[in-house]
């Protein structure tokens, strides 16, 4: 735990090989394809597309969810967003962050015990082959969370192994050091801005990051990977012909916040 501690500070994240049981990482994959197929089940038009995937017993959860999502991606975007509300709710995915996550994660926000943490999330980060919708630019999550004082990042690959050919995040190695101006808009560039099927971004301009190494992160499935919240990163293009995905969530100690609010 020092020599992660000790990484953690210079570096602003670690990354802790095969951290999960494989069979816990695919539990947490069967539970979130549940969840979008019975999402997409109750629009009817999909119900014989989910009905033969059932029953094809060769299809992995991965090939099922990458197809409901591409079929509900055009005319249906409101309701899979929505299931992004339902994967903090359930139990079996938050199974995932068990006793001996939450030490972890106290021992890097540097409190006594876990006691006090908060879990915010889990959501999924979907990206899409060739899909500049889906992406962030450079940014850091203390613009998005400027009252939290104490926030860890948590990401971990689901489905597949990330790498730089689909789409992997990346980081700028010590930037959690120093603080940045950025600017707010939806989009992804000038022909994107202020769309709405776009994410929100605190874009921080790459011009101010030029003396930061960018840092690719190559994970397998079971990986953990957990980064300060001034650390700036971004997600990449998805050059691949499959989708990529990660779990994502935050895990935050209130008792230094500048805020009373509980809400994040």
């Amino acid at each position: 735990m020092e020599d992660l501690q000790k990484q953690f500070s210079k570096l602003g994240f670690v990354q802790v090989a095969d951290f999960f049981e494989d069979s816990k990482i695919t539990r947490l994959e069967e539970v979130v394809t549940k969840l979008f197929l019975m999402q997409a089940n109750k629009i009817g038009e999909y119900r014989d597309l989910i009905q033969s995937m059932t029953n094809d017993n060769g299809l992995t959860s991965f090939k099922m969810l990458s197809t409901i999502y591409e079929e509900m991606e055009t005319d249906d975007k409101e309701a899979l967003y929505q299931v992004q509300h339902y994967l903090p709710s359930s139990q079996a995915i938050r199974d995932i962050f068990d006793d001996r996550f939450m030490v972890m994660c106290a021992n890097l926000l540097g409190v006594p015990d876990s006691d006090n943490l908060l879990l915010h999330g889990p959501g999924l980060f979907v990206n899409r082959p060739n899909t500049q919708r889906l992406q962030y630019k450079w940014h850091s999550e203390s613009h998005y969370y400027p009252k939290r004082r104490n926030l860890l990042n948590i990401w971990l690959p689901l489905f597949d192994n990330k790498s730089k050919s689909n789409g992997t995040m990346s980081f700028k190695i010590g930037s959690h050091k120093a603080t940045f101006p950025f600017s707010e808009y939806y989009g992804f560039d000038k022909d994107t801005q202020d769309n709405d099927n776009h994410f929100l971004q605190y874009e921080i301009p790459e011009c101010l990051l030029t003396e930061y190494e960018e840092h690719f992160i190559i994970s397998n499935r079971r990986d953990l990977v957990m980064f300060d919240q001034n650390l700036v990163h971004r997600s990449n293009n998805n050059a691949s012909d499959n989708y990529s995905m990660a779990l994502v969530a935050r895990i935050w100690e209130p008792s230094n916040d500048l805020t009373i609010s509980g809400s994040m």
